[in-house]
């Protein structure tokens, strides 16, 4: 991801009022995860595991925040229990920011195979979703997935595809 775009995603958040985001570092996501970190504005809590930050989202939204969670598909799909039990059941919001990795011109077969199986899940779950591409819609999709994520009380997810994480 350049740095451009990890800028424009921070500012979208912070505009949307998210105050609290959770982040799995990955290579993919490093940049954002950089910017996140040294933005003052909003409490970046770094986890070791996609389903921890899940819970700790939903904490924070109990505290009284406005929480968001970066993580890339495999986490997602890994996460997809947490999120059932601990967010769609309680009707929590929590907007996740997904890197989607597969699709058309993967060399890696394995994150093929998740990059299939990210929307049916997310279908699954009845989780409203959005892919984000270009840059020029960062902002507007943030806002509007943050809107949804909070006026539904519950999760929302926008997809950052391989243009975004470029």
């Amino acid at each position: 991801m350049q740095p451009k775009i990890a800028a424009e995603i921070v500012s979208a958040l912070k505009e949307a009022g998210v105050d609290f985001v959770a982040t799995l570092t990955e290579a993919n996501l490093h940049e954002l995860v950089m910017a996140l970190a040294e933005e003052r504005g909003i409490l970046h809590v770094p986890v070791t595991r996609e389903e921890e930050g899940i819970g700790i989202c939903a904490g924070a939204y109990l505290g009284g925040k406005r929480p968001a969670m970066v993580m890339m598909n495999a986490g997602f799909l890994l996460s997809a229990n947490a999120l059932a039990t601990v967010c769609l059941h309680p009707g929590i919001p929590v907007l996740m920011l997904i890197g989607h990795s597969g699709g058309l011109g993967e060399e890696n077969p394995s994150h093929g195979t998740v990059g299939m199986l990210t929307e049916p899940v997310l279908q699954a779950l009845h989780i409203v979703y959005d892919r984000l591409g270009r840059s020029e819609e960062i902002r507007r999709a943030v806002l509007d997935a943050h809107t949804l994520a909070r006026s539904s009380r519950r999760p929302v997810a926008l997809l950052l595809n391989k243009e975004a994480l470029r």
